[in-house]
Formats: C-alpha cells, sequence, structure tokens
C-alpha cells in the first residue's frame, strides 16, 4: 500500500505542493483509516525528475515526512515521479526496495512506481527470478520483457492480486525524449475509494492527495494512458 503523484510541466510550485501533500497523505492516510488500513506510509520514499537534460534519482528508507526536499536544478519543462511506501514485508524496508524503481532494454530507461500487489512468487517463478526483491520490482521486469502494452494487459489479468496502479516514466535512448504513462486498475472494488487515481492538467496522483489541497478527476479504469 502506497501513495504516489507523477508530475508533467514546468512548475517547481506545483511540483511542491504535490510534495507537501504526498508528505501529509504518508503521514495520515485518512482515506486508509476509513478501511481499517495501516494510515502511515512510512517505510521509504523516492522520486525521480527529468528535464531532457539532468536526471535526478533518489531513494530512502526512512518515512518522506521526516526528511526534507531540496529541488535540483531543474529547467522548462520536466517529468517527475514521486512515491512513499507502505512495505507488507518489514524486512525489505531499504533504500534498495523503495520506489521508483529502475530498468532498461536496448531503446529505453525505465523508471517505475507501484500501489497494490501482485502475485510475487509467479512472477518470479514466470520470469526465473530467485533473488532478493518485491512484487513491484518484477512488475518492472515482466514489462521489460513483455513490452508495455502487452505487459500490463497480462499483470492485470494474470498477476494483480489487489492493485495495479503504476506510474511509468521512459526516456528515449537514442534521443532523450520522455514519456510519462500510468495505470489505474484494481479488483479490490470494495476498497476503490483507496485505489482511485485522480487527474489534473498535469499531474495523476493517489486518492488521498485531495485530501490535502489537491484536485482533480477520477482516472479511466484499466487502461494504459499518458500524462
Amino acid at each position: 500500500m502506497c501513495r504516489m503523484f507523477a508530475y508533467v510541466g514546468d512548475s517547481k510550485e506545483e511540483l511542491t505542493k504535490l510534495y507537501e501533500a504526498l508528505k501529509e497523505s504518508a503521514k495520515n492516510d485518512v482515506i486508509a483509516s476509513k478501511f481499517g488500513l495501516n494510515s502511515v506510509h512510512g517505510d521509504g520514499w523516492g522520486y525521480v525528475i527529468y528535464d531532457g537534460e539532468r536526471l535526478y534519482f533518489y531513494k530512502s528508507k526512512n518515512p518522506i515526512f521526516t526528511e526534507s526536499l531540496v529541488l535540483p536544478s531543474i529547467e522548462g519543462k520536466f517529468y517527475a515521479i514521486f512515491h512513499a511506501r507502505q512495505a507488507t514485508d518489514k524486512s525489505t524496508v531499504s533504500s534498495r526496495f523503495s520506489h521508483p524503481f529502475y530498468a532498461d532494454d536496448e531503446n529505453y530507461f525505465y523508471f517505475f512506481a507501484h500501489n497494490g500487489s501482485v502475485d510475487k512468487e509467479k512472477l518470479a517463478k514466470d520470469l526465473n527470478f530467485q533473488g532478493t526483491t518485491i512484487d513491484s520490482e518484477l512488475a518492472l521486469k515482466f514489462l521489460i520483457k513483455n513490452g508495455l502494452e502487452k505487459g500490463i494487459e497480462l499483470l492485470m489479468k494474470e498477476y494483480t492480486k489487489s492493485a495495479l496502479n503504476l506510474l511509468i516514466l521512459r526516456i528515449s535512448r537514442s534521443n532523450g525524449s520522455a514519456e510519462l504513462y500510468y495505470v489505474n486498475y484494481y479488483t479490490r472494488k470494495d476498497r476503490s475509494e483507496y485505489y482511485k487515481l485522480y487527474k489534473s492538467e498535469n499531474a495523476v496522483f493517489s486518492s488521498t492527495l485531495s485530501i490535502y489541497g489537491i484536485k482533480g478527476t477520477e482516472v479511466e479504469e484499466g487502461k494504459l494512458l499518458k500524462l
């Protein structure tokens, strides 16, 4: 269970407002509380920011609400993903397993954040992966192997346990151009208020951020969309 947002635009002020709302959401997730879930997302956090020339990638095991963000030197249009984690397995609380995760193939660099749970054991078996990891990193490896469109369709149909809420920054190796994708999909319809993603003009964000001042409309469910 996690809270997160993605942003595409040129306003450091907007980014800061989203970050502050994410901090408050991680400290006191009032929507999670409604369903008897843990209201604190304090098991690490991270972000990626890319402006076409500079790439900033940060991951910490500390709660997002105990650290301070110092915005890096970014200019013009930029792409960002921020994520605050609530770990299912507390033994994996580490910067190594904080989101976003990174991977690459011959054509792209990928940064990936996830809220929800997918079948870790089935993914590990199908990917022939025997190392230490968490389900979200395996989901990214699966997408790299199968491609975004096909991979997401398969993850939704065959591997998702509770939700497949995704934020994906994809950067071209050849020319550095970037695209930011998102998916809102969940099987736990009894917790739809918790799993819904919302969208404003320049951002996609977890539902709790709307309680802390970020306004938007519900994201269409079950589709790979671009911000």
